[in-house]
C-alpha cells in the first residue's frame, strides 16, 4: 500500500489520466456513456464523479489513520450542503418568515417585497402602526393615521427635515384628538418609506408642543396605488 509522497503522486497521476482521457474523448468524438439517442450530460457527470472518487480514495490510501476524521468532515459538509439545498428550495417561504420575524422584532420597519414592491409594516405592541421613514433625508417615526388629511410633522421632526417652524405661518385650522388647532402648510421634497419615495408632497407642521408624534396621513396614502390592513399588517402598494 502506498504511503506519503508516493501515494500523493499516484493519486495525482490517476486524476490527470482521467482528465486527459475525458478531454481526448470530447475532442475526438469518442462515445461517452449516455451519448446514444442525442445529447446527454451523463458522460461528464461520470468523469466528475470518478475524479471525486479518486481524490477521496487517494486521501484514504495516503493516510489510513485519518479516515475517521475524513468521514466526519464528509458528513458535516454533506449536511451543510443538504441544508443549503433545502434553504434554496424553500427560499420564498423562508423570506416571508424572515420578514415577519424582523417586523416583529423591529416594529415600524418597512419591509419591501423584492418581487412585487409591496411594503409591509407590522403593528406594534400598542396596536398602532408606527412607520420608520425619512423626510428630506432625516429619520422620522410616523404614526399611521387615516383620520389625518395630510402628513403632519411635529415641531422637532420639521426642524430635523430642514424646515424652520419659526418662519412658517400657522393659519390652517384642523381638528385633532386634543381639539381644534392650527397648522402650517409646507411641501416636502421627499418622503421615503422602505424603497418607495414620494416627492413634492403636501404636508402640515404642527405648532410646538401640539403633537407628540408625526402623522402619516392621507396626502401620502393617496399617492399609493392601494393600501390595506390584513390582521396585524399594514400593506402598502406603490
Amino acid at each position: 500500500m502506498f504511503r506519503g509522497k508516493t501515494a500523493g503522486l499516484v493519486v495525482l497521476g490517476i486524476l490527470i489520466a482521467v482528465i486527459v482521457t475525458a478531454l481526448a474523448a470530447y475532442l475526438f468524438g469518442f462515445d461517452m456513456p449516455g451519448d446514444a439517442g442525442g445529447y446527454s450530460d451523463t458522460g461528464p457527470r461520470v468523469v466528475a464523479l470518478l475524479a471525486l472518487l479518486v481524490v477521496i480514495g487517494g486521501s484514504m490510501l495516503a493516510s489510513p489513520r485519518q479516515v475517521p476524521a475524513l468521514l466526519r468532515s464528509l458528513l458535516i459538509w454533506g449536511a451543510l450542503g443538504a441544508l443549503l439545498v433545502t434553504g434554496y428550495a424553500w427560499r420564498d417561504e423562508l423570506e416571508v418568515v424572515a420578514r415577519r420575524v424582523v417586523g416583529t422584532l423591529v416594529p415600524g420597519m418597512a419591509m419591501t417585497d423584492p418581487q412585487t414592491g409591496t411594503i409591509t409594516i407590522i403593528r406594534d405592541g400598542s396596536s398602532h402602526y408606527r412607520i420608520a421613514a425619512q423626510v428630506n433625508g432625516a429619520d422620522v417615526d410616523f404614526l399611521f393615521d387615516t383620520g389625518a388629511s395630510a402628513v403632519t410633522l411635529t415641531d422637532a421632526d420639521a426642524r430635523a427635515a430642514g424646515l424652520d417652524p419659526a418662519t412658517l405661518s400657522y393659519t390652517v385650522p384642523v381638528s385633532t384628538a386634543n381639539g381644534r388647532t392650527q397648522v402650517a402648510t409646507v411641501r416636502l421634497e421627499q418622503l421615503r418609506i422602505g424603497d418607495f419615495t414620494l416627492r413634492d408632497l403636501r404636508a402640515f407642521v404642527a405648532r410646538p408642543g401640539a403633537l407628540e408624534t408625526s402623522l402619516l396621513g392621507m396626502s401620502a396614502m393617496d399617492r399609493l396605488r392601494s393600501w390595506r390592513v390584513e390582521g396585524d399588517r399594514l400593506i402598502l402598494e406603490p
